[in-house]
């Protein structure tokens, strides 16, 4: 709720109204509700890049890559996920 706060804050006067005005006739709602979905969808279709078998809850997250261009992938296992830094020191020469 900080974020929220912080942008509310930092909103004028006539960005404050639009967003009372969305707020009252279930605008923000709607968007909300549809931006959990749409990850709730991602999540749901997740493969493992190294398998592609589905990948459910209790799944493997490697996030890597330069600041502000980070990668996330998720391993059905341990050894997808070893297969996959292999190769990636082999790409990299290490």
């Amino acid at each position: 709720m900080n974020k929220l706060a912080e942008l509310i804050k930092s909103l004028g006067d006539e960005d404050l109204k639009l967003i009372k005005k969305d707020l009252e006739s279930g605008n923000i709602e709607k968007l909300i509700n549809k931006k959990l979905q749409e990850k709730i969808e991602a999540d749901f279709n997740k493969v493992c890049p190294v398998c592609h078998i589905p990948i459910g809850e209790g799944s493997l997250t490697l996030v890597f890559g330069p600041k502000g261009l980070k990668k996330k992938a998720s391993f059905c296992a341990l050894d997808c996920l070893e297969y996959f830094l292999d190769r990636l020191k082999q790409e990299k020469g290490l």
